[in-house]
């Protein structure tokens, strides 16, 4: 009965292990060709060369490496490759840098806006030059924050597991659950709290206008949409570290959750970029039509009537035709 019990229990999880697979796969190759699709907009768009998208494409950039970091340990969970654990170390290194540079991202876009909302006057801040530095900020903390993993002996290989640090060493798993998740989260909800406040502070006076109270909606409505993505991808991985620190076995379903959320709050971010970025979404409108001509929507046009090589508008028409029959009864 306990075998029987057992090889059902196995079996679900193999099925549960297919079906993370195939969802991780499909969330990369859309994250992948939205990352791409950004890129190549920002690239060739001139009215798109500004401070902010040059941040956006830093994320990207951040978003793609992060997936091959996440190709390649997922190549060591799904097969028996043998790896030392030095070798096992870096990869562990590598994909906690790759995750803290994208979540990091978020953070320095989220400063970017509140240079752009709310210390605008200060010119340098809005400077290409100033974000450039806040990539480099980036990218150095994210190197700092993740050195714990390769100067420790935390992570060891074990065949079909990933090169993680082991649920036995709960300091340091708090720890990185602390720095790549829980701090930029407060940053990132602190700094929309002031945008928003901002917003609504320097729209007092006109609360009683469509204009203000739909800006105001649409704020809300994106801070929402992004702190929501982020929570979706991280809290699943924060419920299975703080199971398994307590030494019980987390269930099958949160591991899962916990290997699946990720790439699918990614895919969906870099989804929601192009929906909630504005200039980026026209640019893609216009690309898409130029591109795909008949995949784009139909327009009608009325072609003018050409009399003696002059123009004539039908409309121009009919209005003369009722002017003239106005005059006429007049004169009646």
């Amino acid at each position: 009965m306990m075998t029987n019990t057992s090889g059902m229990q196995l079996n679900s999880l193999n099925i549960g292990l297919n079906v993370s697979m195939i969802v991780c796969i499909l969330s990369v190759v859309i994250s992948t060709i939205a990352c791409l699709l950004i890129i190549i907009l920002i690239i060739i768009t001139r009215n798109l060369h500004s401070s902010t998208n040059l941040l956006v494409s830093s994320t990207c950039l951040s978003t793609l490496f992060y997936l091959i970091i996440s190709i390649m340990n997922a190549f060591v969970f799904y097969t028996a490759s043998s790896l030392t654990d030095w070798s096992c170390r870096i990869r562990g290194y590598l994909y906690y840098f790759s995750l803290n540079i994208v979540i990091y991202s978020y953070v320095i876009q989220a400063i970017s806006r509140l240079f752009w909302t709310v210390l605008y006057k200060h010119r340098y801040l809005l400077s290409m030059k100033c974000h450039i530095y806040l990539i480099i900020f980036k990218i150095c903390i994210s190197f700092l924050l993740s050195l714990s993993t390769i100067i420790t002996k935390d992570i060891v290989f074990v065949p079909f597991k990933m090169c993680l640090v082991l649920p036995k060493y709960a300091i340091h798993e708090f720890y990185l659950l602390i720095t790549s998740f829980i701090i930029p989260i407060v940053i990132i909800s602190i700094i929309y709290g002031i945008i928003y406040h901002h917003t609504i502070r320097s729209t007092a006076n006109f609360r009683q206008t469509l204009h203000g109270a739909k800006r105001d909606a649409e704020l809300a409505r994106n801070i929402l949409i992004l702190l929501g993505i982020f929570l979706f991808g991280g809290i699943p991985s924060a419920i299975y570290i703080i199971v398994s620190s307590k030494g019980e076995a987390a269930p099958s379903i949160i591991f899962l959750f916990a290997i699946t959320t990720p790439s699918m709050a990614i895919a969906l971010e870099k989804i929601m970029t192009i929906v909630l970025n504005r200039d980026i979404r026209q640019v893609f409108k216009l690309r898409w039509i130029k591109w795909f001509p008949y995949c784009g929507p139909s327009i009608t046009r009325v072609q003018p009537i050409t009399t003696n090589n002059r123009i004539i508008n039908p409309t121009n028409i009919q209005r003369s035709q009722q002017n003239k029959t106005k005059s006429q009864n007049t004169h009646v």
